[in-house]
């Protein structure tokens, strides 16, 4: 159970931390070697993150080289919501319930183990996880069949977890988000931004995507496509790959459960597909530099989904069916990031000409996929 401890400390408005406050919060939960440590023998690591600060943490091995606590673990201080998040705060869990999911995710050995779960004085919430020796998946993984297979099994395994989450409808989510795509409809301020970064954007602003989500759910609706537990962000830093996994061990972790609510499974599989494309985090271009998914790799990729999902559901879903969802759920995903990244212009004033590339990248790719679905007749 991911009980909430309070911590005795507060964290600096700049979000900074001493090395004697990590140490005094990792032993908090890690009592018998951890609180003995030297903070000043720590090395601690900032991880990129969007909205939280993330790190790892690292002791050093003790004399002897026999320790009964691990040396290494991942510390994560969540930041306050941003607009992205606000407008779905009745749909996504809270540092308390998404605390629990991770616990559970961890507990069922899918996932990194939580250690603790806390909240510091000024009202701070944070998590100590287990750290894992992993990279971030690659967009080039992808092409080997094995490592496609885990994810694929990966997603299945969280789609269809029992949670202690509340199901909400699934249509809460997309009032939300055509409220939202509506208001940014011809927006003249994002084109003035796009337009003074070098981009222009005015047929993206000027496009209808409340009229053609609609036509997407509907048709996912006609073939009843099946709704899960979806993580929604499924951008490939939050694909772990384990350097050397146990054996008869997955080798891909899921992580970063933010904005997990009740969807259509396509969500997250079409978003997968999509996110092949791009690297968010690349100061050079957020446009990958390789292949998209080829639609024999999107089918292999949704046979090994459909036998996992099955083997947990008890379901006889075929391969051909979650393709079919999937091919749906492509465009799902891209209005999902469409949405966010207006968000960002609106609130942020942002112009930064990679992002505008970006956005109007996901606009082509939705364009073209409405047309290849023939949702237009």
């Amino acid at each position: 159970m991911a009980t909430c401890t309070s911590i005795p400390l507060a964290i600096p408005k700049d979000g900074s931390l001493t090395k004697a406050m990590i140490k005094d919060i990792v032993g908090t939960f890690l009592t018998s070697e951890w609180p003995n440590v030297d903070p000043e023998t720590l090395v601690v690591t900032k991880k990129t993150g969007y909205a939280n600060t993330n790190c790892v943490v690292e002791r050093p091995n003790p004399k002897g080289d026999t320790h009964s606590e691990p040396l290494k673990v991942f510390l994560k201080i969540h930041g306050a919501l941003d607009g992205e998040i606000e407008v779905l705060k009745h749909l996504v869990p809270n540092k308390h319930e998404e605390a629990q999911l991770c616990y559970d995710y961890g507990q069922s050995g899918l996932g990194p183990k939580v250690y603790g779960f806390f909240q510091t004085q000024d009202g701070t919430f944070g998590r100590v996880d287990e750290f894992l020796d992993a990279r971030s998946l690659e967009p080039e993984d992808v092409e080997d069949a094995n490592i496609r297979a885990e994810v694929a099994r990966g997603h299945a395994v969280f789609h269809s977890m029992e949670t202690q989450l509340k199901k909400n409808p699934i249509q809460s989510y997309y009032d939300a988000v055509t409220r939202e795509l509506a208001r940014y409809h011809k927006m003249n301020k994002l084109k003035r931004l796009a337009n003074e970064g070098g981009v222009s954007m005015d047929h993206l602003v000027d496009y209808d995507f409340v009229s053609r989500l609609r036509r997407v759910t509907d048709r996912l609706e006609s073939i009843e496509g099946k709704k899960g537990w979806c993580i929604h962000d499924v951008q490939f830093m939050n694909v772990l790959v384990k350097n050397s996994p146990n054996q008869g061990e997955s080798k891909i972790v899921l992580i970063d459960f933010e904005f997990v609510f009740q969807n259509y499974r396509a969500f997250d599989i079409g978003g997968h597909f999509l996110q092949k494309m791009f690297k968010w985090f690349d100061e050079e271009n957020k446009i990958a530099n390789c292949r998209p998914y080829t639609e024999e790799e999107k089918r292999h990729f949704c046979e090994e989904y459909s036998k996992q999902w099955n083997e947990k559901t008890g379901d006889s879903d075929t391969g051909e069916q979650v393709f079919m969802e999937s091919e749906l759920g492509f465009m799902l995903a891209i209005t999902f990031e469409i949405r966010n990244m207006l968000c960002f212009m609106d609130q942020d004033g942002d112009k930064d000409p990679l992002n505008l590339l970006g956005l109007n990248k996901l606009f082509e790719e939705f364009v073209k996929q409405y047309k290849k679905l023939g949702l237009g007749s």
